[in-house]
């Protein structure tokens, strides 16, 4: 799927008599492999390449769109980045050649705060266009190792599950190209060369499981632009899972390194194959700097048009020529004798349904009628046994579509259900808001009511209060008038002073400070009996205003768990 290696066939999933047939393929024939895969090889969606080309005379597109931010906090810039990556790969005269064409145009908005205002500044061009050519210097998958052609061997799961050293050992490929920029590029070194050379070494793993799918590590050392000012060096190592036929999963590690630009890179995504020619994939990547900070998302597809009609055998040094002789009486005798054995085993219990050769057990000098009777009568048993085999499948089909309707249907009066305990619920809850609103209802009337009698007691004590204040007020007017003969002038100064009359008036004047006093202490009690009732019918009004707050906050959190 994601940078495959060379197709080769799962061992375990197939029957005894194909990986029979298999083994004597490889024991008779030629030991070599081709680059060439049946699905697409795409070096998407990571930024690393491959060991391995596309295959002689296949064409391969690769591109993909990225939308991301970048921030600086030491010049206080934030930019939004659009960015547009492609590739083209092409399978030239041998299996082991590809020339590839591939560039990334870039587009941003850089916003910059100088003084109290904010600038903008939009930037675009293409940051880099490459083309080169890879040669894949060593494949150590292009010749397997020598097989047991023993099916006691063959059955081993030791044998299989064994650890191989020989996977550690990568495929090495070298890559060489040379780097197009514009003038007056805004995301290169003002002082880059317009041409400047790229070096690349990518090595490659593959390592095949029976089991939770296969794995691919490569890694690319990067040694680019040596000729001008500004060399860069970086190292790319990606390890892709594929999980089953369709989805597969990478994780990249990017180290970049130069004079103008430094970087650690992550990046983490997938890919789906939608067919053996198109494939669909997604990353994300990011940095561990503020300078800039990095954060992309993107998108992109791979397409193949493939005109591959013979794969190309790379042959190894030695069998230029085919097997030798001594090889091929050696594999001979396993071939011929220990496989044939096998072979004998597996026809007498295994019924093929498609052979069409010549019956083995009739004489060739008997006549033509009573074969082609024969013959007549194994094709019908042969077509009996289809149709049987035919008839069994279909009632597999049924059945399995049965359980699948029963399923569904299941579920559907599950959800049914459900729906319906939602709803009932709904409405048990909104007779019980009903029951509520009424109960706040009354309770509101009831306080509405105790508040009214409150306010009439004030009432009456304002009242009360009006009448001290003109009784007050009737006492100040008859003490002015009694006042007014003392103010006339005394005729007679020596005149004795009669004792009765003083102590009467000194009996009337205590009797009208303690009616004062009274009357004080009366009215003081009165505004006193006032203020307590203030102070409570507005503690009373503070309750009902945090209740309603409350009641409030709960309708609110009600609607919030609904919403959840």
């Amino acid at each position: 799927m994601i940078k495959s290696a060379i197709f080769e066939p799962n061992i375990l999933n197939m029957s005894p008599k194909s990986i029979l047939l298999l083994i004597t393929i490889f024991l008779s024939g030629l030991m070599a492999s081709a680059q060439y895969t049946e699905k697409i090889n795409s070096n998407r969606p990571g930024t690393s390449q491959g060991a391995f080309s596309v295959g002689n005379n296949v064409l391969q597109l690769e591109g993909g769109i990225g939308f991301g931010k970048e921030k600086h906090d030491i010049f206080d810039t934030k930019t939004n980045v659009f960015n547009f990556d492609y590739s083209v790969r092409y399978g030239l005269l041998i299996e082991q050649l590809e020339i590839r064409l591939n560039g990334r145009f870039r587009a941003d908005g850089v916003k910059q705060i100088v003084g109290a205002n904010e600038q903008k500044i939009n930037r675009s061009d293409f940051e880099i266009n490459t083309l080169g050519a890879k040669y894949l210097i060593y494949d150590p998958y292009k010749r397997p190792k020598k097989i047991d052609s023993t099916y006691a061997s063959l059955k081993s799961w030791k044998e299989h599950h064994r650890f191989k050293w020989k996977t550690l050992i990568p495929a090495v490929s070298a890559y060489a190209g040379v780097n197009f920029i514009s003038a007056d590029n805004p995301f290169t070194f003002p002082e880059d060369q317009s041409i400047s050379p790229k070096f690349v070494i990518a090595t490659q793993n593959n390592w095949f499981t029976s089991y939770g799918g296969d794995w691919a590590f490569v890694t690319n050392v990067i040694i680019d632009k040596i000729t001008t000012e500004n060399p860069a060096f970086g190292l790319i190592m990606t390890a892709t899972h594929t999980v089953n036929d369709k989805w597969a999963g990478f994780l990249e590690y990017q180290v970049q390194k130069s004079d103008f630009y430094s970087d650690n890179i992550m990046r983490i995504g997938g890919a789906y194959l939608f067919n053996q020619d198109v494939q669909f994939d997604a990353n994300l990547a990011f940095n561990f700097k503020d300078t800039p900070s990095i954060f992309t998302c993107s998108f992109g597809a791979s397409y193949r048009f493939d005109w591959h009609t013979k794969d190309e055998i790379i042959e190894k040094p030695g069998l230029e020529g085919g097997v030798k002789e001594g090889e091929e009486e050696e594999d001979g005798e396993e071939g011929e004798d220990g496989i044939e054995g096998e072979f004998d085993e597996l026809d007498e219990s295994e019924t093929d349904s498609l052979k069409l050769e010549t019956t083995p057990f009739i004489n060739e000098f008997e006549d033509d009628g009573f074969r082609e009777e024969i013959e007549r009568d194994l094709d019908e048993r042969r077509t009996e046994e289809r149709l049987e085999r035919e008839r069994i499948e279909q009632e597999k089909i049924d059945k399995k579509e049965g359980k699948k309707f029963k399923k569904e249907e299941a579920r559907r009066l599950k959800r049914e259900a459900k729906e319906a305990r939602a709803a009932e619920k709904a409405a048990l809850k909104a007779e019980k808001e009903k029951e509520k609103m009424i109960d706040d209802i009354d309770a509101e009337l009831d306080k509405m009511e105790q508040d009214k009698g409150v306010d009439q007691e004030l009432e009456d004590l304002d009242k009360q209060l009006k009448e001290l204040e003109k009784m007050e007020q009737e006492l100040d007017q008859e003490e002015k008038e009694q006042e007014k003969p003392k103010d006339k002038p005394v005729e007679k100064k020596e005149k004795e002073t009669d004792i009765d009359a003083e102590y009467e008036q000194y009996q009337k004047e205590q009797t009208k400070a303690k009616k004062e006093e009274e009357k004080r202490r009366k009215k003081e009690e009165k505004r006193r009996l006032k203020e307590d009732k203030k102070r409570k019918k507005e503690a009373e009004k503070r309750k009902k205003q945090e209740e309603k707050n409350n009641n409030l906050e709960e309708d609110i959190d009600e609607e919030l768990e609904k919403f959840d």
